[in-house]
C-alpha cells in the first residue's frame, strides 16, 4: 500500500521531458555488517527492484 501511494514513475526535467525514474522514496533500507557479499548484493537488487533509493549499511552510518 505505501509502495503504490509514494511510487513516482515518471518526472518531467528541465526541459519538460517526460522520464522514467521509477523512484520510491518513501521506503528506506538499512543493511547490517552480518551479512555476507552475495546477501547484500541480493537485498540491493530488491531495493532496486521496487524503486527504492535511500540504501544504507551499518559501516556507512
Amino acid at each position: 500500500e505505501a509502495r503504490e501511494k509514494y511510487f513516482i514513475e515518471k518526472e518531467k526535467d528541465k526541459d519538460g521531458n517526460t522520464v522514467t525514474v521509477n523512484r520510491l522514496e518513501a521506503i528506506a533500507s538499512l543493511g547490517s555488517a552480518c551479512a555476507d557479499n552475495e546477501e547484500c548484493y541480493l537485498l540491493s537488487k530488491l531495493n532496486r527492484t521496487f524503486g527504492i533509493v535511500y540504501h544504507e549499511h551499518q559501516a556507512r552510518v
